[in-house]
């Protein structure tokens, strides 16, 4: 099993890093894991571009020439992602989106996404419960992961109550779920999208209908309304287990 754990905070002792620490004892425990840790303020990262030459290469990569140059290859690989980020004003930190940003060269122009079939786990730490907040970030890795045919697992850690490091019951949980994942190999990829141009191949039914409930663009927004489903704003779980259900009976 391979994993790349992304670490965003500028505090090396910060907590979504000391999570993200526990995270990996649990995936190296009593295992052959192999962990790449990426502690992104060490790291030369520019800003996308949005030029999509990343889309014409047929391989992952990016005619920037930076550190994701060797990380594309890593990324690829990778059978778990990890990134582990602090919510600065109701979202995930500047360093964290910038990496982000760039995740646009692992999708082949000529073929599926090199994403699909991964786990992502997502590290949270924030320092108040507001009504939205962390949410908002869970909500955007939940339309990343549903696109992209990602399995997505949070761990997520309020900060108000002191530092992790005195919180020995989340330093458990983040541990069992690196212990959880030790052995993960990606899910085989076998069922390609129903929508004509779309060149995405999924693990199950259940990761096709994530895909379809969550994917942009007129061709997926056609295939809902064309099956009668209505284009929500809001991906609900309703509307992909409905769409689910409704592969099943065409499958």
């Amino acid at each position: 099993m391979k994993a790349v754990v992304v670490e965003a905070s500028p505090k090396r002792d910060g907590n979504s890093v000391t999570l993200a620490k526990e995270f990996i004892k649990g995936l190296r425990e009593n295992s052959s894991a192999e962990v790449t840790e990426l502690y992104l303020e060490d790291m030369d990262i520019k800003f996308c571009r949005g030029c999509w030459s990343c889309l014409k290469m047929g391989e992952p990569g990016c005619v920037i020439k930076d550190d994701m140059t060797t990380t594309y290859p890593k990324l690829n690989e990778a059978d778990v992602i990890v990134f582990a980020t602090p919510i600065y004003w109701w979202h995930i930190n500047a360093q964290m989106k910038k990496f982000i940003d760039r995740l646009e060269g692992l999708l082949d122009g000529d073929g599926p996404n090199n994403l699909s079939g991964k786990i992502l786990v997502m590290i949270l730490s924030y320092n108040m419960e507001d009504p939205d907040g962390v949410y908002l970030a869970i909500q955007m890795f939940r339309s990343i992961a549903g696109w992209s045919g990602m399995d997505l697992k949070v761990l997520q850690y309020n900060a108000t109550q002191g530092h992790v490091s005195g919180d020995p019951e989340k330093l458990v949980e983040a541990h069992e779920l690196g212990a959880s994942l030790k052995n993960f190999e990606r899910y085989a990829l076998c069922l390609q999208c129903p929508v004509e141009g779309c060149k995405v191949i999924f693990s199950s039914i259940e990761a096709i209908a994530r895909h379809l409930a969550t994917a942009a663009g007129n061709s997926h927004s056609n295939w809902r309304m064309g099956h009668g489903f209505e284009d929500l704003g809001i991906r609900t779980d309703e509307l992909w287990m409905g769409i689910a259900e409704k592969i099943r009976e065409n499958h």
